[in-house]
C-alpha cells in the first residue's frame, strides 16, 4: 500500500470534503423551515432564496469531489493488485519444479487470477466505503447529538443489535469467502488439466466420466457460493429492517419533543434528514464486511504463495565472478527425494570440452543427474563442481546461463518457431544463429513443408508439430543459445535411428571444444563418448570408453548386445 499512500489520502480527503457537503444540507433545509414557519405567510424571505442557492451549489460539489474520491482510491486498488501480481509472478518463477508438482497449475491460476481481484475489491471499494462508514457515523452522530441527545439515544436502540449480527454473520462469511476460493481452485485446476489432456479423455472415451467430475466440483462451487450468499444476503435486511426501526422510534419520540417544544419542526426534519444520511452506510455495511472477508480470505491464499520459499536460490554470499574453463567433477553425489533415494553416491570427472554419455535402464536415475547439474534439483554443497567451483557457490543466473539444456519432454511456447529458437538469448539471438541452430537440428526439411517456415505458430505447447520436430526445435533452442555446456536428455528419442545418426554427425562440430553431456536409450549414439557413464538403480555400475566397457562384458555390454539383435530383427523383417 505504500506506494498508494497519496492516492488514498487524497481520496480520503475527498470523502471528508463529500460528507461534509452532504451533512451541510440537511442543516440548511432546517433553517430554511424554521425561517418559513416564523415568516409571512406567502412571503418568500430571502433568506429562503439563499439557502435553496447553496443547497443546489453543495449537492453539485458534493458530485464532483465524490467522483474523484473514486478514481483516487478505485485506482490505488488497482495499482495494488498490479503490483502484487507482479509480485506474484516472479516470486512464482523463482520457485523450484518441485513446488509445482505439490501444486495444481489451475490453483495457482485462480490465485493469480481471482484470489487477486478480490484484493483489489478489498482495497478500492471495500476500503473506500469503509473510510466513508466511518466518516458518515463519527460525524452524523455527533450533528444529531448536537440536535437532541434525548432523541440521539433512542435512535441508536436498535444498533447494539445490528452490530451483534454482523460480528457473528462476518465469521461464518470468513468461512464460506474461503471455502469457495479454494473450491474456484480445484475447479480450475480440474478444468486446466481436461483441456490439456482432452486427447486422451477421447481416446479413451472418457468424456461422461470428466463430465461428472467436473460437475460435482462444480455443484461443490454452487453450494459453497449459495451459503456464502445466504450469509451475505441476510445482513443487509437485517440492517435494513432495524435502520427502519430507528425511523420509526425517531418520529415517535421525535414528535414528542416537538410537542414538548424541546424541537423545532425543521430540527426533526433535519434529525430524520441525517437518520436517512445513516441508513445507506448502515445497509451498506453488509455489502462491506462481505468484500472485506472475502478479500481478506484471497489475501490469506495469495500470501501463503508469497511466503512459500524457494527450495533452489542462490546462497548468501554466491560468488558472481565467471567461471573457469566448464569441467564437470561430481562427488559421491546423492539424493533423496520423499524418503526415496534417487542417486546414490555418484562420482565421475569431466573435463572442459570432453563429452559425457549417461546410459542405463529406464528409472535409472539419468534426467536426475542432469537436473541437479543444472541444479533444478537441489544438491549437498561439495557434491558437483563446475569449473572447479561448487554449484552451490555460484549464482543460479550464471551457472544456468552458460548451459544448454534440451529435454526429452520438449516443452514449446505458442509462438513461431523462430521465436522457440530464439527463445534461450534474453538479449535477442540473431537470424543468423537461429538458422544455423535448426540446421543443425535437422530442421529444414520440416521447415519447407511448414505453412510459413520459421514463422509458423507452433499452437499452445507445440502440439500442431510431430513429437519429433518438438524435440528438434528444443534442440535448436539449445543450440542458438551457444551455451558452454551442452546437456542432451534423450532429445532425439522421437526421431528414428538413422535420422538421429545424421544430426549427432551435424552436431560433431558443434561438440568439438564444449563440454557435452548427451543421455540417449540408443546406445550406437553415444559410441564416441569421451566417457560413458552406466547408471544402474541410482547407482554408477560401470564407467569408461565404449571399448573398455564392451570389453568388460558388463551392463553396457549386455544392452548394446540386446540393441543390436533389436536393430537386425527390425531390418530383417
Amino acid at each position: 500500500m505504500r506506494p498508494e499512500i497519496v492516492g488514498i489520502a487524497g481520496g480520503s480527503l475527498c470523502l471528508v470534503a463529500t460528507n461534509a457537503l452532504a451533512l451541510a444540507i440537511p442543516w440548511l433545509i432546517k433553517n430554511a423551515i424554521d425561517v418559513l414557519r416564523a415568516g409571512t405567510a406567502g412571503v418568500v424571505p430571502p433568506a429562503i432564496v439563499r439557502d435553496a442557492a447553496l443547497i443546489a451549489g453543495l449537492a453539485a460539489a458534493q458530485a464532483v469531489i465524490r467522483t474523484w474520491s473514486r478514481v483516487l482510491i478505485f485506482n490505488a486498488g488497482r495499482n495494488i493488485e498490479y503490483r502484487l501480481r507482479g509480485d506474484l509472478f516472479r516470486h512464482l518463477l523463482r520457485l523450484d519444479a518441485g513446488f509445482y508438482r505439490r501444486h495444481a497449475t489451475g490453483d495457482v491460476m485462480s490465485r493469480l487470477t481471482n484470489d487477486l481481484g478480490a484484493v483489489r475489491s478489498l482495497f478500492g471499494p471495500g476500503l473506500l466505503n469503509l473510510i466513508n462508514t466511518a466518516l458518515v457515523y463519527v460525524t452524523t452522530v455527533w450533528l444529531l447529538l448536537h440536535l437532541s441527545p434525548r432523541l440521539t439515544l433512542w435512535a441508536l436502540l436498535p444498533y447494539p443489535f445490528l452490530l451483534a449480527g454482523a460480528r457473528m454473520s462476518s465469521r461464518r462469511m470468513y468461512h464460506w469467502s474461503r471455502a469457495l476460493q479454494e473450491q474456484l481452485g480445484l475447479m480450475s485446476a480440474s478444468l486446466q488439466e481436461d483441456l490439456t489432456g482432452v486427447a486422451v479423455i477421447k481416446h479413451y472415451t472418457l468424456e461422461p466420466v470428466r463430465d461428472a467430475k467436473f460437475r460435482a466440483l462444480n455443484d461443490a462451487y454452487l453450494d459453497r457460493a449459495v451459503a456464502l450468499v445466504r450469509v451475505r444476503g441476510t445482513l443487509s435486511p437485517l440492517f435494513a429492517v432495524l435502520g427502519g426501526v430507528g425511523t420509526l422510534i425517531v418520529l415517535w419520540a421525535g414528535g414528542r419533543e416537538v410537542i414538548a417544544g424541546r424541537l423545532t419542526v425543521g430540527g426533526l426534519v433535519a434529525f430524520n434528514a441525517y437518520l436517512v444520511l445513516l441508513s445507506w452506510p448502515t445497509i451498506a455495511l453488509g455489502w462491506i464486511i462481505g468484500v472485506w472477508q472475502r478479500g481478506i480470505a484471497g489475501w490469506a491464499r495469495v500470501r501463503e504463495l508469497l511466503q512459500t520459499p524457494p527450495r533452489i536460490a542462490d546462497a548468501p554470499g554466491a560468488d558472481p565472478a565467471p567461471v573457469g574453463p566448464p569441467s564437470i567433477e561430481v562427488r559421491n553425489l546423492t539424493i533423496e527425494v520423499d524418503g526415496r533415494r534417487l542417486l546414490d553416491d555418484v562420482s565421475f570427472h569431466l573435463p572442459a570440452g570432453a563429452t559425457l554419455a549417461i546410459v542405463g535402464p529406464t528409472g535409472a536415475g539419468k534426467t536426475t543427474l542432469v537436473d541437479a547439474l543444472v541444479r533444478m534439483q537441489e544438491v549437498p554443497p561439495g557434491a558437483i563442481f563446475v569449473g572447479g567451483r561448487d554449484v552451490t557457490q555460484i549464482p543460479l543466473r550464471a551457472l544456468r546461463g552458460q548451459i544448454g539444456y534440451a529435454p526429452q519432454d520438449a516443452f514449446l511456447f505458442s509462438a513461431t518457431v523462430a521465436e522457440n529458437i530464439g527463445f534461450g538469448g534474453e538479449s535477442g539471438i540473431s537470424r543468423r544463429r537461429i538458422e544455423a541452430a535448426a540446421a543443425a537440428a535437422g530442421l529444414l526439411p520440416d521447415l519447407a513443408v511448414l505453412p510459413d517456415g520459421y514463422e509458423t505458430l507452433v499452437g499452445e505447447r507445440g502440439l500442431t508439430l510431430s513429437g519429433g520436430q518438438r524435440q528438434r526445435v528444443a534442440l535448436a533452442r539449445a543450440l542458438a543459445a551457444d551455451p558452454r555446456i551442452l546437456i542432451l536428455d534423450d532429445s532425439l528419442s522421437s526421431v528414428d535411428a538413422q535420422t538421429e545418426r545424421e544430426i549427432l554427425t551435424r552436431l560433431e562440430p558443434i561438440l568439438a571444444g564444449r563440454t557435452s553431456i548427451v543421455i540417449s536409450h540408443r546406445l550406437a549414439a553415444v559410441r564416441d563418448a569421451d566417457l560413458v557413464l552406466v547408471l544402474d538403480g541410482g547407482r554408477v555400475a560401470e564407467s569408461g570408453t565404449h571399448d573398455g566397457l564392451m570389453a568388460a562384458g558388463g551392463l553396457y555390454a549386455a544392452l548394446y548386445r540386446t540393441e543390436r539383435a533389436a536393430e537386425e530383427l527390425e531390418g530383417a523383417a
